[in-house]
């Protein structure tokens, strides 16, 4: 499955963060004996169900995903990712994380809500304690993390249509927009930024990408939130440093690539919308 496969994405910054574009996972992760992930089925949605977290851990980053179950079409572009980085309050969390990791801890559940009837999910959890999630911002990403996995196929829950959202990229690909929200079939509760973007550059074959998000770049949202710029910034600082990963003059598959920012049972859910078609990027 791909979600199993090496990933490995990189910020502007060249430390390792989660951020928009999914769970980067290194190829030395190993599943935990004892760190264990179930699914079941509720009118909500899906309820994850975690096994002996561990007393150290700070950070919960999970990762629910869909695409082709036929390995040698899958790419990176057409899986649909979703994610919830749930931290402890006493620590540092990624973009759009959720200090509300003791009660995961007391509670051993959470609920994805969004989810299309039929549908087999990939769900990936991965734990860090404090060391870890630091180590993981500096050069070294090759760590044996706590990790579980399992794949459940949606019965219930809210849904909306995908091919109603227009997410729309510029000739010049410099900024993405928003042009027909999504409408969810039950109501939601957005966070205070309703949706969060991003762009993927494909480095290789084997997955490496280079992600960037809209965090990155704050100045460039429109006052609706709609439509982001993140040109020639992106381009700017992607030529003064991209730690070697990209070549001048080379061409690269990239993407674009629309959130929801959900908040369901206190916990926030970036949820894919859309993404526009791929196109070149190069320095």
């Amino acid at each position: 499955m791909q979600y199993l496969k090496t990933l490995r994405t990189i910020s502007l910054v060249l430390a390792f963060v989660l951020v928009t574009f999914g769970c980067a996972t290194s190829k030395n992760n190993v599943i935990n004996a004892d760190f264990e992930l179930t699914a079941e089925a509720v009118p909500e949605g899906i309820l994850l169900i975690f096994s002996n977290i561990p007393s150290d851990a700070t950070h919960l980053w999970i990762l629910v995903s869909s695409g082709s179950d036929d390995a040698e079409t899958e790419t990176s572009y057409n899986i649909i990712s979703s994610y919830a980085g749930i931290t402890d309050v006493s620590v540092q969390g990624w973009v759009n994380s959720t200090p509300n990791l003791e009660m995961v801890k007391q509670t051993g559940k959470v609920i994805f809500p969004i989810v299309q009837t039929g549908i087999k999910y990939n769900i990936s959890a991965t734990v860090y304690n404090e060391n870890e999630f630091y180590e993981l911002r500096g050069d070294d990403v090759f760590l044996n993390h706590r990790i579980a996995y399992t794949d459940f196929i949606a019965d219930s829950g809210i849904y909306f249509n995908r091919d109603g959202v227009k997410f729309d990229l510029n000739d010049t690909h410099s900024f993405v927009n928003i042009s027909s929200e999504p409408v969810f079939s039950s109501e939601v509760a957005f966070a205070d930024q309703k949706y969060g973007f991003g762009v993927t550059i494909l480095v290789d074959n084997d997955g490496r990408s280079i992600g960037v998000g809209e965090h990155h770049f704050p100045d460039g949202l429109s006052q609706d939130g709609l439509t982001w710029t993140f040109e020639p910034q992106m381009t700017e600082v992607l030529r003064s440093d991209n730690g070697g990963w990209l070549e001048d003059g080379s061409n690269y598959t990239a993407w674009g690539t629309a959130y929801a920012n959900i908040i369901f049972d206190d916990i926030k859910w970036c949820i894919e919308i859309a993404k526009t078609p791929e196109f070149n990027f190069s320095l």
